[in-house]
């Protein structure tokens, strides 16, 4: 009896050891076909994978097994497209989305992974909104436009760059990247002032010419000395007409009126020609003088 019923309890163990020991195999088989561990042979549809991780020592998965701390590898994998995940220990430190990557090496190629997980920087200016480019250098002569402020930047793109903000009636302003990491280091928002410059104000309407460099001014002042000096001799022939009934008359009354008349004459035609002299030399130099510049 008692050999009767060992015999059913052998037959379960068998059984059961058959299972785990197929299970197993399925499992390393899975295995092996993802992944085989550093300093394994390879087989020639494999290829080398490296993961780094920043900040590193990040658990790594590849296509979901755990392959250890960051950095790791070389690993050998299949020559195929296979997702590369890290997993923080505080998810809450980090940015969402940001910590898969996906690989597709060929056969025999050598792929290094790296997953980025540091906080963006969100850059804030005084005042916003101001314009904000990438340096790109002297050699390249002209910086590319990033967006304008307030702008989320990643950790990536800071470093080894210098960024240039630019707002009106503000002087521009470059900040290093390195700077800016420095300022924010767990992704929080960071605020460049800005240098306020006086304002460009735009030219304003065009001056006209003073008065005495018009052209029709001039010529006016030259007329008016000619006409001037030609009613000086008009004047003058007058004067002259009255000393001749001056000298020729014997009445004495009339001799005190003609030389009044003379007189009278003499001077309108002296303040005649004098005036018409400074008018017509004024607007001739100023003519040629404006014609000259």
């Amino acid at each position: 009896m008692a050999h009767g019923r060992a015999i059913p309890n052998l037959r379960h163990n068998f059984a059961a050891l058959t299972a785990l020991a197929a299970l197993t195999a399925a499992a390393c088989a899975h295995a092996g076909s993802m992944l085989t561990a550093e300093g394994s042979r390879p087989d020639s549809v494999s290829a080398t994978l490296r993961v780094v991780t920043i900040p590193p020592g990040l658990m790594v998965l590849v296509d979901g097994v755990r392959v250890g701390r960051a950095p790791v590898g070389p690993l050998w994998v299949a020559a195929k497209t296979s997702r590369v995940q890290a997993l923080p220990e505080d998810p809450r430190r980090f940015e969402p989305g940001r910590d898969t990557v996906v690989v597709s090496p060929g056969p025999g190629e050598s792929v290094t992974a790296t997953i980025d997980m540091r906080p963006s920087v969100l850059i804030r200016t005084a005042p916003e909104s101001a314009a904000l480019f990438l340096q790109e250098g002297a050699a390249s002569g002209a910086d590319s436009l990033l967006g304008e402020t307030p702008y989320r930047a990643l950790p990536s793109r800071l470093e080894r760059r210098a960024l240039r903000f630019s707002a009106a009636e503000h002087a521009d302003s470059s900040v290093s990247g390195e700077s800016i990491l420095a300022l924010a280091p767990q992704g929080g928002p960071i605020t460049i002032v800005l240098r306020r410059v006086a304002p460009h104000l735009p030219p304003g309407p065009p001056r006209s010419p003073p008065l005495v460099r018009r052209r029709w001014f001039q010529i006016a002042l030259i007329g008016a000395g000619a006409a001037l000096t030609g009613t000086s001799a008009i004047l003058r022939h007058e004067g002259d007409r009255w000393y001749s009934r001056y000298l020729s008359s014997s009445d004495p009354v009339q001799i005190e009126g003609f030389y009044n008349r003379t007189a009278h004459y003499d001077r309108l035609a002296g303040a005649s020609l004098g005036g018409g002299q400074v008018l017509l030399t004024s607007g001739i130099f100023l003519l040629v003088t404006s014609v000259t510049r």
